[in-house]
């Protein structure tokens, strides 16, 4: 699916800048993926537009200044300094330095966290101040519902090692790919330990021969500008056998399937102007309404395949959907619903009524109804048995969780299901728990909802196999931190076929 590059979209005189899905085949490196992520959302627009924007800075005859309240022996403080070397920056900081000694004016990038004591200094005395932490903290009204300009909320382990490859390409011309970074990752703290170990098994598990691994997802990932990222898990050699996802997911990312575009967010228009101009806002991307019209058309023809003479699975309205991309977009092979259809992945939406395509069927049957034809009737069940042939039929089972939710938990939950068969019904099915998996989520399990639980809280229901398993908790927000996996399974596939 070639994505081209649409005209800004105007509204009240205010031009909204088109966004551009991830590609990954075009970047070797790790400083063009983060150059392309400047033109996706969320976490990842944030890395992308900071680093951008400190090219500039230490490009300048005048240095920004780093202020780092954090030990200067640990990994972070030696990659602050190491840039401080080299000329990027002119020297790193304590807090309470920059508030008692620093005059007023120049940049200032502040890494890590900062007593309140500082803070007055911190938002006053820069001309311009950048943040990178994971507590959310900067300068009071610099943040705004959905507008969140000059600061990345990821913990420094990881951004600063990204943003130290990005620039030491972009200023010196030594280039950095992703199987480096993580293994710089390694050693660069708990939670990027983790991050790089959460790679190593999402590639091991999908290498494993005798593993089928099922991706599940939530949020808005490809209203993030990253549905081609899914759709190479799908198209890469050896990809995954199952996706589990919010309908919101699919229907978002159906729109780019059929080329059609999300915009940045502008914080000058309020939600009543959108609301106005019939522009739907996730956080800080739009989607037009018009958008969802042309989901309705495509939608229709994928339920017109269907009599309604048995009721059916949410992965056969998918199916539907990605054969209508295949037979009427040629151009859509990378559309995740079509990859899916083409390599006969099923793409399972456990919680279908919560979504624009279930809207869609409802509407679909209402219509029917005036004409008295039979209604379509979505049936999970029928899901979960699906589900659980494709996994009875594999020795191994892997897990690969972006988020947490229904999508997450619908596939956790086939062990216990399948135990509760065999012990309620006398039945005699295999049982599987599931012997890798990686989770990319920021969430901790302090919260109590079911996005942070641990695997180890999973293997005291029987889904995991706590005593052989594999599995790696990535504490991240998974815009941020999944194009790098997607990345390297990529080109390790590259390199071992060469």
């Amino acid at each position: 699916m070639d994505i081209i590059t649409s005209e800004p979209l105007i509204v009240n005189g205010i031009q909204l800048q088109p966004l551009e899905p991830l590609d990954l085949g075009k970047y070797r490196t790790v400083s063009q993926v983060v150059q392309g992520m400047e033109q996706s959302s969320f976490g990842a627009r944030c890395l992308g537009e900071v680093t951008s924007t400190l090219e500039t800075m230490i490009c300048e005859k005048k240095k920004p200044l780093l202020v780092y309240d954090g030990k200067r022996e640990i990994p972070l403080g030696q990659a602050l300094q190491r840039m401080v070397e080299k000329g990027w920056f002119s020297k790193v900081i304590l807090p309470e330095e920059y508030a008692a000694h620093e005059p007023l004016g120049g940049n200032v990038i502040v890494v890590g966290p900062f007593s309140e004591r500082h803070e007055d200094a911190i938002f006053t005395k820069p001309d311009r101040a950048l943040f990178i932490n994971n507590q959310d903290k900067a300068k009071p009204g610099q943040i705004k519902d959905g507008y969140y300009p000059d600061a990345v909320f990821s913990h420094p382990d990881f951004v600063i090692p990204v943003i130290e490859a990005a620039l030491q390409e972009r200023v010196e011309g030594q280039e950095t790919k992703v199987y480096e970074l993580l293994r710089r990752l390694e050693t660069a703290g708990e939670h990027t330990h983790q991050a790089a170990h959460g790679a190593y098994i999402l590639n091991k598990m999908l290498h494993d021969p005798a593993c089928s691994v099922i991706m599940t997802i939530s949020g808005a990932m490809t209203i993030a500008q990253l549905s081609l990222c899914i759709s190479d898990m799908v198209r890469i050699p050896n990809g995954v056998k199952a996706i589990a996802s919010t309908g919101a997911l699919m229907a978002h990312g159906l729109a780019q399937g059929l080329d059609l575009r999300h915009y940045k967010y502008d914080p000058r228009l309020t939600d009543e102007v959108l609301l106005a101009h019939g522009l739907n806002r996730v956080t800080d991307t739009l989607e037009p309404e018009t958008n969802f019209d042309q989901i309705d058309d495509a939608m229709r023809h994928a339920l017109k395949t269907f009599n309604g003479e048995r009721p059916i699975a949410s992965w056969e309205v998918n199916r539907a959907i990605g054969q209508f991309l295949h037979d009427h977009h040629p151009g859509s092979e990378r559309a995740i619903l079509r990859a899916a259809y083409d390599r006969g992945v099923a793409v399972y939406v456990p919680a279908f009524v919560d979504s624009e395509l279930g809207n869609d069927v409802n509407v679909h049957n209402r219509e029917i109804e005036k004409s008295a034809g039979r209604p379509i009737i979505v049936n999970t069940e029928l899901d979960t048995l699906h589900l659980m042939d494709l996994v009875v039929n594999s020795e191994k089972i892997g897990i690969f969780t972006l988020g947490g939710g229904v999508p997450r938990n619908w596939p956790q939950n086939i062990a216990p299901y399948i135990t509760l068969r065999n012990k309620r019904l006398g039945e005699d099915i295999p049982e599987r728990k599931f012997s890798y998996g990686t989770r990319i989520c920021p969430d901790a399990p302090k919260y109590g909802h079911l996005s942070g639980c641990t695997y180890r809280e999973g293997g005291s229901w029987g889904k995991m196999d706590l005593e052989k398993g594999q599995f790696a908790e990535v504490l991240f927000d998974a815009t941020l931190i999944f194009p790098f996996y997607v990345k390297y399974v990529m080109d390790f596939n590259e390199r071992k076929a060469v």
